[in-house]
């Protein structure tokens, strides 16, 4: 009876001992197939580049870019392909020369005769001192300027105002311009001498303002009568009291 009884146990004991070992193969296999089926981390120095595919320029393709419409008023932007290289001379547009396109002209009033009458015919001078916009200079300018002429015929064009007279003030004021004029310019003889003097004056004078009184003073006094004949002034005295009063009157076919 204990002869079966140690049998049987000899015979669990090897059971369990079969058991045991089969348990410990299984779970070793299972242990070497989870640690195989795990993804290996590659450290920066395991990867080889020349395993990995190289992007091909040909196959990228640049994106689109739609024009740009410059309109007059915005900023065109030059692309750098444009721009000049280095050391390339640039040539600057030619800068106009604003004392030529400003030059301006002064008009003064001679004298002709046709053989049949006198009459006043306007003459256009550079200006010494071109670039200016002030009337009272310009009305300065333009009566020198007249002085300066006489005695120096032009072709047919003379003048009656004495050599030697002198522009002592040139004013433009609220009731007109203002003459003052040197005593050399009530000298000499005769009527016409007179008048065309006084009408070179007044159209002189009124060169910028065809519509100005002018009022004439000699040597700070008021010119009432003028020359040895007596020709009486009223003043002021415009361009349409003269064209009335006097025989002479400018040339008709000349620019006023």
């Amino acid at each position: 009876m204990e002869e079966q009884k140690s049998g049987s146990r000899s015979i669990v004991a090897t059971s369990l001992s079969a058991l045991a070992v089969v348990a410990i193969i299984t779970g070793g296999g299972i242990a070497w197939l989870m640690t195989k089926n795990q993804p290996q981390s590659r450290t920066p120095s395991t990867i080889n580049p020349s395993s990995s595919n190289p992007i091909k320029t040909t196959e990228v393709n640049p994106p689109t870019v739609n024009p740009i419409a410059v309109t007059p008023d915005s900023t065109t932007v030059v692309p750098p392909s444009q721009l000049p290289s280095v050391g390339t001379k640039v040539t600057k547009p030619a800068t106009p020369n604003i004392a030529q396109n400003n030059e301006r002209t002064i008009k003064i009033w001679r004298l002709d005769d046709n053989g049949k009458k006198t009459f006043l015919v306007p003459q256009e001078r550079k200006d010494p001192e071109a670039i200016t916009s002030n009337p009272e200079l310009r009305v300065q300018r333009s009566m020198s300027s007249l002085l300066a002429s006489a005695g120096k015929p032009d072709g047919k064009l003379t003048s009656t105002i004495p050599v030697g007279t002198k522009l002592l003030s040139a004013k433009v004021m609220a009731d007109g311009i203002h003459i003052d004029l040197s005593k050399e310019f009530t000298q000499g003889f005769g009527a016409t001498s007179m008048i065309g003097r006084l009408g070179q004056v007044v159209y002189t004078a009124t060169a910028q303002n065809p519509d100005a009184p002018v009022w004439i003073t000699v040597e700070g006094k008021k010119l009432e009568v003028l020359g040895d004949v007596g020709v009486e002034i009223r003043q002021p005295i415009t361009r349409t009291i003269y064209d009335r009063d006097f025989p002479i009157n400018p040339d008709k076919s000349a620019t006023p």
